[in-house]
Protein backbone atom coordinates (compact mmCIF):
# COMPACT_ATOMS: atom_id res chain seq x y z
CA UNK A 1 0.00 0.00 0.00
CA UNK A 2 2.86 2.35 0.77
CA UNK A 3 4.37 2.18 -2.70
CA UNK A 4 1.14 2.87 -4.59
CA UNK A 5 -0.01 5.55 -2.15
CA UNK A 6 3.36 7.26 -2.26
CA UNK A 7 3.28 7.28 -6.05
CA UNK A 8 -0.10 9.01 -6.10
CA UNK A 9 1.06 11.56 -3.53
CA UNK A 10 4.29 12.21 -5.44
CA UNK A 11 2.34 13.05 -8.57
CA UNK A 12 0.11 15.32 -6.50
CA UNK A 13 3.20 17.24 -5.43
CA UNK A 14 4.06 17.77 -9.09
CA UNK A 15 0.50 18.94 -9.82
CA UNK A 16 0.66 21.31 -6.83
CA UNK A 17 3.88 22.80 -8.18
CA UNK A 18 2.33 23.24 -11.61
CA UNK A 19 -0.71 24.81 -9.95
CA UNK A 20 1.36 27.83 -8.88
CA UNK A 21 2.08 29.49 -12.27
CA UNK A 22 -1.38 28.66 -13.58
CA UNK A 23 -3.08 30.15 -10.54
CA UNK A 24 -0.91 33.27 -10.73
CA UNK A 25 -2.02 33.82 -14.33
CA UNK A 26 -5.69 32.85 -14.05
CA UNK A 27 -6.67 33.92 -10.55
CA UNK A 28 -7.18 37.27 -8.88
CA UNK A 29 -5.82 35.91 -5.58
CA UNK A 30 -2.49 37.32 -4.43
CA UNK A 31 0.69 35.44 -5.19
CA UNK A 32 1.46 34.93 -1.50
CA UNK A 33 -1.90 33.24 -0.94
CA UNK A 34 -1.37 31.00 -3.97
CA UNK A 35 2.06 30.02 -2.68
CA UNK A 36 0.57 29.30 0.75
CA UNK A 37 -2.11 27.05 -0.76
CA UNK A 38 0.47 25.12 -2.78
CA UNK A 39 2.82 24.89 0.22
CA UNK A 40 0.08 23.39 2.39
CA UNK A 41 -0.80 20.86 -0.32
CA UNK A 42 2.84 19.85 -0.73
CA UNK A 43 3.40 19.66 3.02
CA UNK A 44 0.32 17.48 3.50
CA UNK A 45 1.45 15.15 0.71
CA UNK A 46 4.95 14.82 2.17
CA UNK A 47 3.59 14.16 5.67
CA UNK A 48 1.16 11.59 4.28
CA UNK A 49 3.96 9.86 2.36
CA UNK A 50 6.06 9.65 5.50
CA UNK A 51 3.28 8.26 7.66
CA UNK A 52 1.53 5.84 5.29
CA UNK A 53 2.64 2.92 7.45
CA UNK A 54 0.55 4.28 10.32
CA UNK A 55 -3.23 4.57 10.39
CA UNK A 56 -3.26 8.37 10.48
CA UNK A 57 -1.14 8.50 7.31
CA UNK A 58 -4.14 7.37 5.30
CA UNK A 59 -6.22 10.16 6.82
CA UNK A 60 -3.51 12.65 5.95
CA UNK A 61 -3.69 11.31 2.40
CA UNK A 62 -7.43 11.94 2.33
CA UNK A 63 -6.84 15.44 3.69
CA UNK A 64 -4.40 15.98 0.84
CA UNK A 65 -7.08 14.92 -1.63
CA UNK A 66 -9.56 17.35 -0.08
CA UNK A 67 -7.07 20.21 -0.29
CA UNK A 68 -6.39 19.41 -3.94
CA UNK A 69 -10.11 19.43 -4.73
CA UNK A 70 -10.50 22.63 -2.71
CA UNK A 71 -7.91 24.39 -4.83
CA UNK A 72 -10.51 24.19 -7.58
CA UNK A 73 -11.97 27.36 -6.07
CA UNK A 74 -8.79 29.11 -7.25
CA UNK A 75 -8.33 27.36 -10.61
CA UNK A 76 -11.44 25.57 -11.85
CA UNK A 77 -9.69 22.64 -13.58
CA UNK A 78 -8.28 21.61 -10.20
CA UNK A 79 -11.74 20.28 -9.31
CA UNK A 80 -11.33 17.74 -12.10
CA UNK A 81 -7.73 16.88 -11.24
CA UNK A 82 -8.62 16.61 -7.56
CA UNK A 83 -11.40 14.15 -8.30
CA UNK A 84 -9.10 12.13 -10.56
CA UNK A 85 -6.46 11.95 -7.83
CA UNK A 86 -9.10 11.03 -5.25
CA UNK A 87 -10.06 8.09 -7.47
CA UNK A 88 -6.41 7.11 -7.87
CA UNK A 89 -5.91 7.39 -4.10
CA UNK A 90 -8.87 5.11 -3.35
CA UNK A 91 -7.72 2.57 -5.94
CA UNK A 92 -4.14 2.67 -4.61
CA UNK A 93 -5.41 1.92 -1.11
CA UNK A 94 -7.63 -0.94 -2.27
CA UNK A 95 -5.01 -2.56 -4.49
CA UNK A 96 -2.32 -1.98 -1.88
CA UNK A 97 -4.35 -3.68 0.84
CA UNK A 98 -5.02 -6.67 -1.40
CA UNK A 99 -1.34 -6.92 -2.21
CA UNK A 100 -0.40 -6.73 1.47
CA UNK A 101 -2.94 -9.45 2.31
CA UNK A 102 -1.60 -11.70 -0.45
CA UNK A 103 1.97 -11.22 0.78
CA UNK A 104 0.92 -12.00 4.35
CA UNK A 105 -0.93 -15.17 3.31
CA UNK A 106 2.09 -16.39 1.32
CA UNK A 107 4.35 -15.83 4.33
CA UNK A 108 1.92 -17.72 6.57
CA UNK A 109 1.82 -20.76 4.31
Amino acid sequence: MRALGSSVLAFEIIVSLLFIPTAIQESSISTSNILAIAFVQILLAILAMGTLGKSYGIYLGYLTQISLIGSGFVVSWMFILGLIFLGLWIMALRIGRRTDELKASKKAS
